[in-house]
């Protein structure tokens, strides 16, 4: 339904969505094997900023030693 307020144009419409959709296989393949990529990207990513963040933190004398990590934990 199209309702014109003012000069603007307003769309009020339901939209339904199926379950399942049919795809071509090669398509298919093809969708997985970006989505495999954009997680190994991603998992990249997050490590590349852990490290950053860690190195930070070295920088900034926050990181303890091991020995004085068991020493305050009583170990």
């Amino acid at each position: 339904m199209l309702t014109l307020v003012l000069g603007v144009v307003n769309i009020d419409c339901m939209i339904t969505a199926k379950e399942k959709i049919s795809i071509p296989k090669t398509e298919y393949l093809r969708l997985k094997e970006i989505d495999k990529r954009f997680n190994s990207f991603w998992t990249y990513l997050k490590n590349s900023t852990e490290i950053k963040e860690a190195r930070k933190e070295i920088k900034q004398k926050k990181v303890i030693s091991q020995e004085k990590l068991f020493k305050k934990l009583g170990l």
